[in-house]
């Protein structure tokens, strides 16, 4: 008993240590333009700064349209890349064809290599297709997950066969199979896989700076360092503002669906 009360009071701790930067970066949102900023809580509360964020005042950069943009991009990649991903991790797992076993080894293997190492060709792909400053151009890589084909795949094989092979022997097809048996009994694997692409998407910086070139196709983290540069040094609580609005969201994805990214985990397993 004792134990476990010392447990839960270390974890109170150390969620109070975590939520303590949250706690300050929303209480310096509605700093005044005078204050220091050393504070928890706002000495000259104001809701200036995001009134700011409302109305961008011929800036070149507008924080809602770029949280639109982000949405927009974080969405249909999640939705686009759970439909792929299922797909593929259920070839892989359940419809055996020469050469699988080389193609899952190939798959692990591109897994290693850095995602810095491809911007150049799939920045040149993309060019030549005419997909630069569009949104595709920001979902797409975000789609073919490999880790979440391999995730997928990890899960589908855990299941029982005997499951598909009733479905077989009662007529079903390979796509009815996947859609009314396989579907249903990886829900688990696919929001854990939908909360990493979210995650991923959203708070991707590199390839939207690189794809991206006009401020309307803006992502949110390309705002906030714009925001950055033309009130970091003058007025901070702009910036925590736009901060807050940034972070929302992706906290409560994962606040609100965490338990899916550990059972999705736990139930996966590593083995082949």
């Amino acid at each position: 008993m004792a134990k476990r009360w010392i447990v839960t009071g270390v974890s109170i701790v150390l969620a109070l240590l975590w939520a303590l930067p949250l706690l300050w970066a929303l209480s310096s949102s509605f700093e005044g333009s005078t204050a220091n900023g050393n504070r928890l809580w706002p000495t000259e509360a104001t809701t200036a700064n995001w009134s700011m964020l409302v109305d961008p005042g011929g800036r070149a950069v507008n924080i809602f349209v770029a949280f639109f943009n982000s949405t927009v991009v974080a969405v249909s990649a999640t939705v686009l890349a759970l439909i792929v991903c299922s797909m593929a991790g259920y070839a892989l797992a359940r419809l055996p064809f020469r050469g699988n076993s080389v193609v899952l080894g190939l798959l692990l293997v591109t897994m290693l290599i850095p995602s810095e190492v491809v911007l150049v060709p799939l920045f040149q792909q993309f060019n030549k297709l005419g997909l630069l400053n569009t949104y595709g151009a920001l979902a797409l890589p975000h789609i073919v997950s490999l880790l979440g084909v391999v995730l997928i795949r990890q899960f589908i094989v855990n299941l029982p066969e005997d499951l598909t092979d009733a479905a077989r022997v009662d007529g079903a097809n390979a796509w009815q199979t996947y859609r009314h048996v396989v579907l249903p009994l990886i829900r688990p694997a696919l929001a854990t896989l939908g909360i990493l692409v979210f995650l991923g998407a959203w708070n991707d910086f590199l390839w939207p700076l690189i794809s991206t070139s006009s401020p309307g196709m803006q992502t949110l983290p390309l705002a906030l360092v714009t925001f950055r540069s033309a009130y970091g040094d003058i007025d901070y609580g702009v910036v925590m503002a736009s901060t807050v609005l940034a972070v929302t969201p992706p906290l409560l994805v994962f606040l609100f669906a965490q338990r899916f990214i550990i059972q999705g985990i736990s139930s996966t397993g590593l083995k082949g």
